[in-house]
């Protein structure tokens, strides 16, 4: 798998600075100029690369999933590891650095609504490309009939980590109940 394009030096000020400005404030509360002003930038500057806030979401949106799907691919292309040690790897990799952000700001829970408003099309196909993915990686591992096709079983584990990330209330617990998936399938798979 090929790992996405490299942003330009603005785009990644822009984006990490967004990220910050919106785990602090929170997507309806954050201005543009706040998002310039942490990228260092003059607002005419952030102009000229993003026409307003709702579209630096979605390239954020887009950037974080696209490194997502690389990052399940490379977890699961690791040799030598466990079936357990992949998977929980793989189940990080899909976290990537948005769900710390989600479970640390008193904001993250606003920045998933404004994440399926504003972005909801770019969510579905990264979680479709990542299930295809995993759905490929489990039928190299055999899944037993008595499972179901592979596709079916990666489907189920997504919904299961959905399931997992709305429950949880810290990395602490996600982490835990992640372990526990990775686990139940690992053993399912034996």
């Amino acid at each position: 798998m090929i790992p996405p394009p490299p942003l330009s030096e603005r785009e990644a000020a822009i984006l990490n600075a967004a990220l910050l400005v919106f785990s602090a404030y929170g997507f309806r509360r954050t201005t543009m100029d706040d998002i310039a002003q942490g990228a260092g930038l003059a607002r005419t500057a952030l102009y000229q690369t993003y026409g307003n806030k709702e579209e630096i979401f979605r390239a954020l949106t887009s950037t974080a999933f696209a490194q997502a799907v690389f990052d399940v691919a490379f977890a699961l292309a690791q040799p030598g590891l466990t079936l357990e040690a992949a998977l929980m790897d793989c189940f990080v990799a899909k976290d990537g650095k948005f769900m710390d952000v989600v479970l640390t700001s008193a904001h993250g829970y606003e920045l998933m609504d404004a994440g399926f408003g504003i972005s909801h099309d770019l969510v579905t196909v990264a979680e479709a490309e990542m299930t295809a993915v995993l759905a490929e990686w489990l039928a190299l591992q055999g899944v037993p009939e008595t499972i179901g096709p592979a596709t079916d079983l990666a489907d189920t584990i997504m919904a299961a980590l959905k399931g997992l990330r709305s429950q949880a209330t810290s990395m602490e617990v996600l982490r835990a109940g992640e372990r526990r998936l990775a686990a139940m399938v690992a053993r399912a798979l034996r």
